[in-house]
């Protein structure tokens, strides 16, 4: 109520209008702010109303925007997950398919026509699978793993390419989840490219352009750059030290230029020549030399507890005329983009020449040199478009050849001529060391071996016996292969030659000689070369097992000559495992009314099959996990909706009965009032 204070007798009446007015103010302004209040519902309206809860809101406001955009995250995941474990089931059912069919026409009850017809419908269930692996879910392919902007599967002349990579895309669900809504189709097809592993140490040497990232040091953990100390002496007085920060070096000519000027600043006379090349590459391309001059001794120390002199070879050691070089010292170097093909110390050594790629039917030639760098060789080989690449080892040793094509056979050979320029640096497919586990596509090679005959239970050498071979001139000689004669191309190779010198037959090109080797840049296998100037060609006929066929000798060619030779296919071509691979082989097999190959197929597919299942396992993993998250994201958000509707919502009852004492109040304040003003001297008076 408006009054004047009690403790005031009497006021002026400009004191009493004063107070009277400001209380009735006060009563208007709770009133506006409860009527405000009383309209939108909310106790808090800007933060001046309750600032401390005014910041509550808005740290709660965040949580929830969080929130609530991660649970769009997640319902859009559930939902490509799901549209991910439907293209899977689908595939699945395409591959028992294409099983039911193999196992349908193996053996009695199928022949050459029916084959025929079933590979037509192989050849619709690869279209299917095309479409299931391409499939999207809101403008993203589910199956092309991080790379989702494209379709992850395209054909690609005879076969199929694979454009996706990564194992899958992330969205954010949260920081504590790591939950792929996508897979890449190599997670559930297999792998979609396959690669010709680099079995030569290409061991670059160092060279003044090789960086110094690429440098694995002596102790192979990288150069780790920083300051080194050097000491100069000439044998005069007290050694001279200066100190030189390495820190900006990129390359190793670098390191070099920067260790010779400051030796020569230091002393210019301890170094012999003229700048620069008083520190360089020693001739074995392995380390630095430094050229001392006649008379001085140079050491190299780290600093304080840094180990960039150990690193690069040059720390405990004495630098003079006569030891230039430290010969324990290897910097090992990897291979890299910007390596010279003339820099791998390789034996034997590179030779410059032309490599042939083959892929699908498709040849491709690259020529190189010893000036050709790696980038520029790996250029030239995607420039042929054969789905090839070239790669850089993991461990930087080697390069690898990598066939992208699903349903293509790829090669690397040399293309004669004495050329072994793919061999030398480790890459072609069909050489003396390929081991002949690789052969026909990782089945390898099925000699007839320690069999028995049937009645005595005897081991019967008869039965061994792999196949024949005949000569021009009419001589025939049998090739009994062993377990240790298929350990490599060379063994088997050395196998037949000592199976022809047995029956008197030479060894060798020259005439009158016979050589089983292997084939230069015409994309075959085996080749039997024979001198000896007969009229008949040279023919393989197989006896026991499949040895003959899995060499390639059975569909080889006869050439008259001469010399005569049989040329068989190349049985190491390299080949993708993944289900499309395996359904164009069994299609290939189906025309062909190839019985065995059905039955590879066959077999395949069965391993297909099982790491579909168990992709779909992993999907149907991640699916359980991401509801379970956004179940929990539901539960914590309706907790801060709680929380935020006890801060910043009105108590409609309690608001409702201030309004009406408010009311109450203002109402006695303007009664006050109107009785305050109506008083006069006269009432004091009386």
């Amino acid at each position: 109520m408006s009054q004047i204070p009690s403790n005031l007798a009497r006021v002026p009446n400009l004191l009493s209008s004063q107070v009277t007015r400001n209380n009735i103010t006060r009563t208007s302004i709770e009133l506006l702010n409860l009527q405000g209040q009383l309209s939108s519902g909310k106790r808090i309206n800007r933060p001046s109303d309750d600032p401390v809860g005014a910041a509550l809101l808005g740290t709660i406001d965040g949580r929830l925007a969080r929130s609530g955009q991660q649970l769009k995250n997640m319902n859009h995941g559930s939902s490509s997950l799901a549209t991910v474990d439907q293209s899977l089931g689908e595939a699945m059912e395409l591959a028992l398919e294409a099983r039911t069919i193999a196992s349908s026409q193996i053996g009695v009850g199928s022949d050459a026509s029916t084959r025929k017809s079933q590979a037509v419908v192989v050849e619709s269930l690869i279209q299917e699978l095309v479409s299931v692996v391409n499939r999207r879910y809101a403008d993203i392919h589910v199956l092309g793993g991080e790379r989702t902007a494209n379709p992850p599967i395209e054909r690609f002349f005879e076969g199929f390419r694979y454009r996706g990579a990564g194992e899958g895309l992330l969205t954010d669900i949260g920081s504590e989840l790591n939950i792929p809504i996508t897979i890449g189709a190599e997670q559930a097809l297999g792998s979609l490219s396959a690669r010709v592993e680099g079995d030569v140490d290409l061991n670059p040497m160092l060279g003044m352009q090789t960086q110094i990232r690429d440098v694995r040091g002596v102790e192979g953990l990288g150069v780790r750059m920083g300051s080194i100390e050097i000491e100069i002496d000439d044998g005069m007085g007290a050694p001279t030290s200066v100190t030189v920060d390495l820190t900006g070096a990129k390359m190793v000519g670098d390191v070099a230029k920067m260790i010779e000027s400051a030796i020569r600043e230091a002393d210019a006379g301890a170094l012999a020549g003229a700048f620069p090349g008083g520190v360089a590459i020693h001739a074995s391309g392995e380390r630095y030399e430094i050229d001392a001059a006649a008379g001085y001794t140079i050491r190299i120390n780290d600093v304080g507890a840094g180990s960039t002199a150990s690193d690069l070879g040059l720390a405990d050691f004495n630098f003079d005329a006569g030891n230039t070089h430290n010969p324990a010292a290897d910097l090992d170097p990897r291979v890299s983009s910007f390596t010279r093909l003339g820099q791998f110390d390789t034996t034997p050594a590179f030779s410059p020449g032309e490599i042939v790629f083959r892929n699908g039917g498709r040849v491709g030639r690259v020529d190189v040199d010893a000036t050709t760098t790696v980038a520029e060789l790996q250029r030239e080989v995607e420039a042929l478009g054969l789905g090839i690449r070239i790669e850089i080892s993991e461990n930087g040793r080697s390069l690898n050849v990598v066939n992208e094509v699903s349903g293509s056979m790829m090669s690397v050979e040399d293309s004669g001529g004495g050329t072994l320029t793919a061999q030398t640096l480790g890459i072609r497919t069909l050489s003396d060391t390929t081991p002949l586990s690789v052969f026909n596509n990782g089945r390898g090679v099925e000699i007839a071996h320690g069999n028995i005959h049937p009645v005595t239970g005897l081991p019967d050498t008869a039965r061994n016996v792999d196949f024949e071979v005949t000569l021009s001139d009419g001589t025939t000689f049998t090739v009994d292969l062993t377990p240790d004669d298929t350990v490599s191309v060379g063994a088997t190779l050395a196998a037949i030659n000592a199976a022809a010198a047995a029956e008197g037959v030479t060894i060798g090109v020259g005439p009158g000689e016979f050589e089983a080797r292997l084939a230069e840049g015409d994309g075959r296998g085996i080749v039997l070369v024979d001198n000896l100037g007969g009229p008949d060609p040279v023919t393989v006929r197989s006896l026991n097992g499949h040895a003959a066929e899995d060499l390639g000798l059975m569909n080889g060619e006869s050439d008259p000559g001469p010399p005569a030779t049989f040329a068989g296919s190349d049985r190491a071509t390299v080949r993708v495992d993944s289900l499309f691979s395996t359904l164009m082989d069994l299609k290939r097999a189906l025309d062909s009314n190839d019985e065995r190959g059905i039955e590879f197929a066959g077999e395949r597919i069965e391993s297909d099959i099982d790491r579909l299942t168990s992709v779909r396992a992993v999907v149907g993993g991640r699916s359980q996990r991401l509801d379970a998250a956004q179940e929990r994201a539901e539960d914590a958000q309706l907790l801060d909706e709680i929380v935020k509707s006890g801060i910043e919502d009105l108590d409609l009852i309690e608001a409702t009965s201030r309004f009406s004492l408010l009311q109450v109040i203002q109402q006695a304040g303007y009664q006050s009032a109107a009785q305050s003003q109506s008083l006069s001297l006269l009432n004091f008076l009386r």
